[in-house]
């Protein structure tokens, strides 16, 4: 199962943490990408909450892009 289907699967938010790891960045690396708006996700008082969902579009358009651009 490919990383985008067990997004996909999953029903409930990802915290931060778990970004992190997932997509082996720092705290704040991962903090300026929402800021700017390269990740999405949703503000909870001071955390980030991530759907699973939407990470698994952000990371499959940013493959293929990459994808494209190696071709």
């Amino acid at each position: 199962m490919s990383l985008s289907e067990e997004l996909r699967a999953r029903q409930s938010f990802l915290t931060s943490v778990e970004v992190m790891n997932l997509l082996q960045t720092t705290r704040g690396t991962l903090c300026e990408w929402v800021r700017s708006g390269r990740v999405p996700a949703i503000r909870s008082g001071n955390a980030y909450l991530f759907d699973p969902r939407d990470l698994a579009d952000w990371i499959e358009a940013r493959t293929t892009n990459h994808r494209r651009s190696v071709a």
